[in-house]
């Protein structure tokens, strides 16, 4: 099914299986973000044109200051994630939520992010611009032990597109691969932790 943002796939079980470390990861499409989104790009593409690259994970690309929770054009979605991430993280944890970090990415031809991980509780990416084969985002396996074996979740990929959604634990290692196109994918992504 893919209501959701991003396509989950079943694995083929035996009927005496049980699969006993799931990780929970949540995928949204917020349309109401449609018009808002345009704004976003604009001013990102601002930011990037007057601001140096932060060196983090990123090969290639723009990676922007990591406050933008804090810009005024921004205050609106930052609720708004805020709320979704209270409501994904409540079952686990009665912790008082706050933004971390927020900042935006612009992916060009050849950009891509590396194995890494971040701070925090959750961590998520929100995309605005999302050119066809820009590069997916890769859930890797937390069973590190398992790599070499037969018997293994493999990585998981998700298929950006825009205005989607995916929150995720911060812990849970990721990367991006590279962008194919001439085009620009342009993402906001952050993490949020205790206050």
């Amino acid at each position: 099914m893919s209501t959701s943002g991003f396509m989950m796939v079943s694995t083929l079980m035996h009927p005496n299986q049980h699969n006993v470390f799931d990780t929970p990861v949540w995928g949204y499409v917020l349309n109401d973000q449609h018009y808002q989104a345009l704004d976003y790009v604009d001013y990102i593409l601002e930011l990037k044109a007057n601001n140096e690259s932060l060196k983090k994970s990123n090969f290639g690309g723009w990676h922007s200051e990591c406050n933008l929770h804090e810009h005024g054009i921004f205050k609106e979605l930052s609720s708004s994630l805020l709320d979704i991430a209270k409501s994904v993280a409540s079952p686990y944890s009665e912790a008082n939520l706050e933004f971390v970090e927020m900042w935006a990415m612009v992916n060009d031809k050849r950009s891509y992010n590396a194995h890494h991980i971040h701070e925090g509780i959750l961590s998520g990416v929100f995309y605005l611009q999302v050119p066809q084969d820009s590069g997916r985002l890769i859930l890797c396996n937390p069973a590190v032990r398992s790599h070499s074996h037969p018997i293994r979740n493999k990585d998981y990929p998700i298929q950006p597109e825009r205005l989607a959604l995916i929150l995720f634990p911060s812990w849970l290692e990721h990367y991006v691969e590279p962008s194919n196109s001439d085009d620009e994918r342009i993402s906001i992504s952050f993490n949020i932790g205790n206050k």
